[in-house]
């Protein structure tokens, strides 16, 4: 597979092409998983911390992990890729040798474990939408499933080549990113939402990059996302769930630990990437910890003290504060992209207004934090 950005762009018509694919399926298959999800029961029903007043399925892990797994199923026995070359025999010739980059011996050790990582994940948020599981267990999963990447090879380095300072950072990487999503699931739409706006300035820098098996990987996971937030926006007809939640978080976590983010050109900001692309859900569990801390609770016991509450309390509506998250994370994004391309001041200054969009955000949070006067009941999926 070429790696550099000027043989990228013909790859992109493959990747759109992934992306449609995978929506159309996505937008077939979350009715099914939504129906399916009530016929087991796996249900969340409404309750103090609640605002749904009726039983809302969690069938939103199983419409995303099918979608996606279905996907690369029709990939590798080659149909995706036969069908645009029926239609447009020119499409031909790129579309199989996007085959043969996508999806090879090297590309496929890593969709093993990234996947397999990953539905670990869904199945242990699965037995707890099911039964409920103490913060230790899920915890100690959650480290085993990093650990496994971390022996695939898929791994943090930060020019650090120091093997216990790698596997520390990649655990605490996975574990952060993968509660945080969850922890993020707290409204209709916003999770997941998150999660495609953060899929897409990604994948732009892993085109960027050259890092064509992590841009298709993230194509497919995008279009898996935007299906479902057809039918999660406000008003939700499904939830994600824990099982849906710990499997997005997971799986983000782990395409953004097997992509290249510095390749000895422009600014060692490269690096911080990552962080500054999923910024706002980082931000909104460090805080929401603090929090409680604070106020001398468990950290593990949910509460309103979100971002998207306080901005309710505000005075915004749920699917408003929802939308103004998106669009910190836009800003956050756009700034991570540009990293990339810039260099001393330049990239200094981007990295600053970064931080800025957080500052933003504490402000908004200490405005409500005054004026809020009583708790409101959470959406959720469950989820803390």
């Amino acid at each position: 597979m070429p790696n550099d950005s000027v043989t990228a762009a013909p790859w992109i018509l493959a990747d759109l092409l992934l992306f449609v694919f995978t929506f159309i399926a996505g937008l077939l298959i979350v009715p099914f998983a939504r129906r399916f999800a009530l016929a087991i029961n796996l249900v969340d029903k409404p309750g103090e911390r609640k605002i749904h007043e009726k039983v809302m399925p969690y069938g939103g892990g199983i419409a995303i992990v099918s979608t996606v797994c279905l996907i690369f199923v029709l990939a590798g026995l080659g149909w995706v890729y036969e069908l645009p070359a029926k239609v447009w025999p020119e499409l031909g010739a790129l579309m199989q040798t996007h085959r043969s980059g996508f999806l090879n011996a090297t590309t496929l050790a890593k969709l093993v474990a990234i996947l397999g990582g990953s539905i670990f994940m869904f199945i242990l948020g699965l037995v707890d939408d099911r039964r409920g599981l103490s913060p230790g267990i899920k915890f100690l999963v959650q480290f085993l499933a990093a650990g496994g990447l971390y022996a695939a090879g898929i791994r943090v380095t930060a020019f650090i080549d120091f093997a216990p300072v790698s596997i520390l950072l990649t655990l605490l990487w996975i574990v952060a990113v993968t509660n945080a999503f969850n922890l993020l699931d707290n409204m209709d739409g916003l999770s997941a939402g998150v999660a495609a706006i953060a899929s897409l300035f990604f994948f732009v820098v892993a085109v960027q990059a050259g890092e064509l098996f992590v841009a298709s990987f993230l194509a497919v996971f995008a279009g898996a996302l935007t299906a479902f937030l057809r039918y999660n926006f406000h008003p939700a007809k499904l939830f994600l769930g824990d099982a849906g939640s710990l499997f997005v978080g997971f799986l983000l976590a782990s395409l953004t630990v097997t992509g290249t983010y510095y390749e000895g050109r422009g600014s060692g900001y490269s690096v911080l990437m990552p962080v500054l692309v999923l910024g706002v859900p980082l931000f909104d569990t460090a805080s929401v910890i603090f929090i409680r801390i604070r106020n001398h609770k468990p950290i593990y016991k949910g509460d309103t003290n979100h971002v998207s509450h306080r901005l309710v309390r505000l005075g915004l509506s749920r699917p408003e504060a929802v939308l103004t998250i998106y669009l910190l994370g836009i800003l956050m994004g756009g700034a991570a992209v540009l990293l990339r391309q810039l260099e001393g001041w330049g990239a200094t200054l981007i990295f600053c207004m970064a931080l800025g969009v957080i500052g933003l955000i504490i402000i908004f949070e200490c405005a409500a934090a005054r004026k809020a006067q009583h708790t409101e009941p959470e959406h959720g999926s469950g989820n803390p």
